[in-house]
C-alpha cells in the first residue's frame, strides 16, 4: 500500500483541514489523522516540545495506545524522537527490533510493538515545536526518503498551525486575565473606607474565581482603625492557632514560589479537611510589601469542584499584589488627608504597561524598524505592535486609546490583546478591525474607544494592505518621486458602534519609508498653544529621508522637544518607522 501522492487537490484539502481547527486538541488530532492517512501507517504521534524541562511530551497520538502514551515524556537525545529533537534532522528506522537507538521503554510501558518508524522535527519561524512520527507501515514496506519529504511537508504545516494556535490561546488567556483585573480595578477604584474595601475584595475574589471560601488576613498592620481580616465561607476556626500553624508553618519554603496548593489527599490537607476548612483543594498566597510579609489570601473549593489551574494562579497572583497595594494605600490615606486621592490602580496598571509593549527588532527580513513611546502621565493609552505571519509578511499596528491614566492603560492592554488575536487570524485588515471592534463592544463595557492604523506588509509582492479605524493620516514617502503621500481609510474608532472598515492595497518600491504615528506628535503644543503640525513633521522626515529609521526618529523627537520647550506634555506620543526594502 504505497504512500499517497501529494496532488494539488490533496495539499489544498490538508491545508484547509488543518487551518480550520478552532482548538489545540482538535488540531493535533487532525494532524495525526492526516499523517496516518497520507503515509498509510498504523499510527502516528505528535510530541510537543516542553522548553522549560527540555523534553518531548506525547501530547496526542492516533492509532496507537492513546491513553497509555498520553503525557509520557522523552528526554532530549533519548530514542529516535529525542535524537531528532537534538539534531533537528529526520530519521528512518526500518528494523526497530534490532536498532539500539529505539527507546524501548515506551513500547514496554504501553505494550506496543514498533516495527518501523519515521520521525521529523517540527520547526516554525526558527522555534522548535516538537517532532512528528509515523509508526508501522500498513503493508510492512520500508520507509524511504520520499516518505521523509512528505512527512517534512506535513510537519511544516503542523508546526505553523500549532505555533499559531498556541499564540491565539495565550492571547485569549491574556484577554481574560485583563478583563478580570479590570473588574477588580473598577470595583476598588471608588472605595472610601477600609471596611468597605475588605468586604468588596473578598466578595469580588469569590465571584471572579468562582470559589466557595475566601479569607483575607493582614498580620503586620498598625492599629489605626483598619480591620485585620475578612472571610467568606470559612468558620471562625480558620483563625485558631492550630489551624494557622498548619497553614503557614512552612511559609518560608513556598514564599519564593509565591503560592502553595494544598490537596485533600495530602497529609496537611487531610488534617485541614477533618477540621472542615475545605473539601477538594486550597491555595494560599502571601501578601507582601517590599518583600515583607503583611498577610495572606486563602482560597478553597472552586464551585466547579476542579483543581486550581494556571490561569487561576496567575489571576490570583495579580489580585493578591493589587489587594496588598490597595490595603497599604488605605493605611496611608488614614494617616494623611493629602493622600486621599491616591489612585490605587496606578501601580498595577503601570507594571502591566511597562512589560506589555513588544520588543520590535531593528530589522526583520527586508524591513528596518524603529519605535518610540512616551506617555504624557505615568501610564498612557498609545500602543504599537507587530504580528509576524511568515518570513515575508508582517502586520504593523499603531493605536491611540481615548482618555488618559489607569482606565486608558487598562483599555489599551485589552485592545492590544484583541487586535493581536484578530490580526493573526485573518489576511484581511478590514476584517481584523471589524472583528476586533465587535469584541471591544460586546465584551469590554469600558465606554471607551480606540483609533488604529493596521498595515500588512507583503515583502514578496512589495505591497501594503491597510485599514484605518478613525486614525489620523499616516505617512508614506515615495523615494522614486521624492514625495510624501498619506494613508487613510474609511472607518470610525473601535468601541463606539458597529462599523465597516475600508481596505486598501498599494505597491511600494525599495527605499520607500512608512511613518506611523499618533496625534501626540503633530498636536504637541508649546507655551503659545501652537501645534507642531503635520507640515513640520513632514519637513523633518524629508530632511533626513536617507537616514536609518533610528536617526529619523531621533530627529523627529528633537524637533518636537525644541518646539514644545517648557510646556507640559498633554498627550501620549508614539512612532513606528519602517524602511521598506
Amino acid at each position: 500500500m504505497p504512500t499517497k501522492l501529494l496532488t494539488l487537490s490533496l495539499i489544498s484539502d490538508i491545508t484547509s483541514r488543518i487551518n480550520s481547527q478552532e482548538d489545540l486538541n482538535t488540531l493535533l488530532s487532525e494532524i495525526m489523522g492526516i499523517t496516518r492517512d497520507v503515509l498509510q501507517t498504523e499510527g502516528s504521534s505528535l510530541l510537543l516540545y516542553d522548553k522549560e524541562n527540555d523534553q518531548l511530551v506525547f501530547n496526542t497520538t492516533s492509532g496507537l495506545k492513546e491513553e497509555s502514551l498520553a503525557h509520557l515524556t522523552v528526554p532530549r537525545g533519548k530514542g529516535i524522537a529525542g535524537m531528532v529533537l537534538e539534531t533537528l534532522k529526520p530519521e528512518i528506522v526500518n528494523d526497530a527490533a534490532n536498532d539500539p537507538r529505539i527507546f524501548k521503554a515506551i513500547d514496554q510501558k504501553v505494550g506496543y510493538v514498533t516495527r518501523n518508524l519515521i520521525c521529523v522535527p517540527m520547526v516554525a519561524q526558527g522555534e522548535v515545536q516538537g517532532v512528528l512520527e509515523a509508526v508501522n507501515s500498513l503493508d510492512n514496506r520500508d520507509f524511504t526518503q520520499t516518505d521523509i519529504k512528505i512527512l517534512r511537508y506535513l510537519s511544516n504545516l503542523a508546526a505553523i498551525a500549532v505555533k499559531n494556535r498556541l499564540l491565539i490561546d495565550n492571547l485569549n488567556l491574556r484577554a481574560n486575565e485583563l478583563n478580570c483585573l479590570f473588574q477588580i480595578s473598577q470595583a476598588l477604584a471608588n472605595i472610601q473606607s477600609s471596611d468597605e474595601f475588605m468586604d468588596l475584595a473578598v466578595k469580588t475574589i469569590s465571584e471572579v474565581l468562582q470559589v466557595d471560601r475566601v479569607c483575607l488576613n493582614f498580620e503586620k498592620i498598625e492599629k489605626r482603625g483598619l480591620p485585620r481580616s475578612k472571610s467568606k465561607g470559612f468558620s471562625d476556626q480558620i483563625q485558631d492557632e492550630d489551624v494557622v500553624g498548619l497553614l503557614f508553618n512552612d511559609k518560608s519554603d513556598w514564599m519564593f514560589k509565591g503560592y502553595k496548593v494544598i490537596t485533600a489527599n495530602s497529609p496537611q490537607g487531610m488534617q485541614l479537611t477533618h477540621k472542615g476548612l475545605f473539601q477538594h483543594s486550597m491555595i494560599l498566597f502571601p501578601i507582601l510589601k517590599n518583600k515583607e510579609w503583611l498577610g495572606s489570601l486563602v482560597v478553597s473549593d472552586k464551585t466547579s469542584r476542579t483543581r486550581f489551574d494556571e490561569m487561576d494562579i496567575r489571576i490570583l497572583r495579580t489580585l493578591t499584589n493589587q489587594v496588598g497595594e490597595a490595603y497599604t494605600a488605605l493605611q496611608v490615606k488614614i494617616q494623611s488627608e493629602r493622600l486621599k486621592n491616591i489612585d490605587r490602580d496606578m501601580q498595577v496598571a503601570a507594571m502591566i504597561q511597562k512589560h506589555s509593549l513588544p520588543i520590535i527588532p531593528k530589522q526583520y527580513s527586508l524591513l528596518e524598524f524603529d519605535t518610540y513611546y512616551q506617555a504624557s502621565r505615568e501610564i498612557g493609552g498609545d500602543f504599537y505592535d507587530m504580528v509576524v505571519h511568515g518570513k515575508d509578511e508582517v502586520s504593523v499596528i499603531i493605536a491611540d486609546v481615548s482618555g488618559k491614566g489607569t482606565p486608558a492603560a487598562l483599555f489599551m492592554e485589552f485592545s492590544k490583546t484583541v487586535l493581536q488575536q484578530e490580526v493573526s487570524k485573518t489576511t484581511s485588515t478590514s476584517e481584523a478591525l471589524f472583528n476586533a471592534n465587535q469584541i471591544l463592544q460586546d465584551k469590554s463595557g469600558f465606554l471607551m474607544f480606540v483609533t488604529a492604523m493596521l498595515v500588512r506588509i507583503n515583502m514578496t509582492k512589495k505591497e501594503l494592505t491597510y485599514s484605518s479605524a478613525g486614525h489620523n493620516l499616516q505617512i508614506i514617502y515615495r523615494k522614486k518621486h521624492h514625495k510624501i503621500q498619506h494613508l487613510s481609510g474609511k472607518g470610525q474608532p473601535m468601541g463606539i458602534g458597529k462599523c465597516e472598515f475600508s481596505e486598501h492595497t498599494v505597491s511600494y518600491l525599495p527605499g520607500d519609508l512608512l511613518v506611523l504615528y499618533t496625534d501626540g506628535v503633530t498636536e504637541a503644543m508649546n507655551l503659545k498653544e501652537e501645534l507642531f503640525s503635520e507640515e513640520r513633521l513632514e519637513s523633518v522626515i524629508l530632511s533626513h529621508i536617507n537616514d536609518p529609521p533610528e536617526v529619523i526618529r531621533q530627529a523627529i523627537l528633537q524637533k518636537v522637544s525644541e518646539f514644545v520647550g517648557e510646556a507640559e506634555p498633554h498627550d501620549d506620543l508614539s512612532l513606528f518607522i519602517i524602511r521598506l526594502n
